[in-house]
Parts: structure tokens; sequence; C-alpha cells
């Protein structure tokens, strides 16, 4: 194996573990509610500039306030603030799984595991982020249509 190839297992280590500690972190260190949130049980009191301009939400309104409800398991009560936030805590997880698989793989020496793996994350990864894309511009559209008509269905 050549020394570019011995450097995937330990990065994708890295980059799971990684990515595993800082949602721990985060969950850790922070707290929402629907309105607000909270780091060390202290609010974070910035505000979107945009809706204090507008009364309308930009396309990141409620994404903080989303994820950190995921964190905590409040995946119902996240997706109603804003769908996006379950979609990456989710994705967040399954990408680290994959980078520890990848790197398991990848440890053992097994060339075609290794490639089969790849080719497959690789794809997991493209569908993924059409898919969360499409489900982050679908929450703001129904949250700027309801901005806007002062709520769909009045």
């Amino acid at each position: 194996m050549n020394s570019a190839g011995g450097r995937y297992p330990v990065a994708a280590l890295v980059t799971g573990v990684t990515v595993l500690i800082d949602g721990a972190l985060a969950r850790l260190l922070l707290t929402a509610d629907p309105e607000r949130v909270y780091f060390l049980g202290r609010p974070i009191l910035a505000a979107c500039g945009f809706r204090r301009a507008t009364g309308l939400p930009c396309p990141t309104c409620g994404i903080s306030r989303s994820v950190v409800l995921a964190l905590h398991g409040h995946l119902g009560l996240a997706w109603r603030v804003m769908p996006a936030g379950p979609v990456f805590v989710l994705g967040g997880l399954a990408i680290a799984l994959a980078f520890l698989l990848y790197a398991a793989l990848a440890g053992r020496g097994q060339q075609a595991s290794r490639a089969a793996a790849h080719r497959w994350i690789t794809r997991a990864a493209v569908a993924y982020g059409f898919a969360a894309m499409l489900i982050w511009l679908g929450g703001w559209v129904v949250q700027f249509l309801g901005a806007w008509h002062g709520g769909l269905g009045r």
C-alpha cells in the first residue's frame, strides 16, 4: 500500500470521531426551546437581522433551534421549528458512522471492500445532500409563505 493509501483509514477515523464528539459537545453545552437557543443555560440573544428588518424568515431561520432540539431527541418539535434540523443531525450521525466503517474496512487492508464502501458512501452522500437541500428549502418556503400571508390556510 502506498503512503497516501495508508493515511485514508486514519483520516476517516479522525473525521468520524470528530463529528461524533462535536455532536456530543453541542448536546452537552446547548439547549433549546422553539423560541431560543441556550448556551450553558443562558439565552443566546442574537437575532436574525433579515427577520428583524422585514418580518420574514431568512432561509436559515430556525436551523440552530431545530438542530439543538434534534440533538436532545425532540425530533417532532425540531421538525416543526425547521424540518432541516433533524435531517442534518441524522445525516451527521450517518456520515460519522460511514467514515468509521470505511476506516475499519481500510484498516483491514481489504481493497475491494474499501472500494465498494467508498462508492456506496459517495452515492449515499450525494443522495442525502440532494434530499437535505430539498427539505431545507421546502421548510423555509413554508415558513416564508406562512409569514408572508399571515399563515397558510387563512
